[in-house]
């Protein structure tokens, strides 16, 4: 793999939180792709990605050389073998287990062997989803909180079968967007959801 530097990154699922991982990662300096199954979807969200960063600029809050290269390492693509040669695949589609068992699947037979598939579960088990790969090693969650550019805290989450090495370059990556990583263990809530949700009982 490439230094995280210089890492691509893709996007399969571009809602709300899709969306907002795009962004962060463009705007610090990552060509970015963006799939989704729903035709239009992709071009949707880089839309309102300019949308939100156009207001900032209006108002004075972004520069606009800032803006231009921000959307400039968006590109939206038209299927899921156009994500070949990313470093790094997020997926962010719908929260059910046997959903993104497929995909992940799929994933790692366009991804290239070094590439690390992440998981923007936020409840689901990474190892269940990592079963449905021949090689489980380099899949890892990678769970962000809504909305995304201005929640600084990013779980990192090991499935039994995570490489260290995965969950250290995930580590890295979202030290250098200026979020914090915060690793957790592939338990039910994770971390920080399962502290809430021990704060409630």
């Amino acid at each position: 793999m490439k230094t995280i530097d210089s890492f691509g990154i893709g996007v399969v699922g571009t809602g709300a939180m899709g969306r907002g991982i795009a962004q962060l990662f463009a705007q610090s300096g990552h060509g970015v792709r963006l799939f989704d199954a729903a035709p239009g979807a992709a071009q949707a969200a880089k839309a309102a990605v300019a949308d939100a960063l156009g207001r900032q600029v209006d108002k004075g809050k972004l520069a606009r050389e800032h803006f231009d290269a921000t959307m400039a390492r968006m590109t939206p693509v038209g299927a899921l073998g156009e994500l070949a040669g990313c470093d790094l695949v997020i997926e962010a589609v719908v929260e059910d287990l046997a959903v993104k068992k497929r995909l992940f699947a799929e994933l790692e037979a366009v991804a290239g062997p070094e590439a690390i598939l992440a998981t923007n579960t936020s409840s689901l088990s990474v190892t269940a989803i990592a079963s449905a790969c021949a090689a489980p090693s380099r899949v890892v969650g990678y769970h962000f909180f809504n909305p995304v550019p201005l929640m600084k805290v990013v779980e990192v989450i090991r499935g039994v079968r995570t490489a260290p090495a995965v969950a250290d370059t995930l580590v890295a990556l979202t030290r250098r967007t200026g979020h914090a990583p915060v690793v957790a263990q592939d338990t039910p809530g994770f971390l920080i959801n399962h502290e809430i949700g021990r704060a409630h009982v």
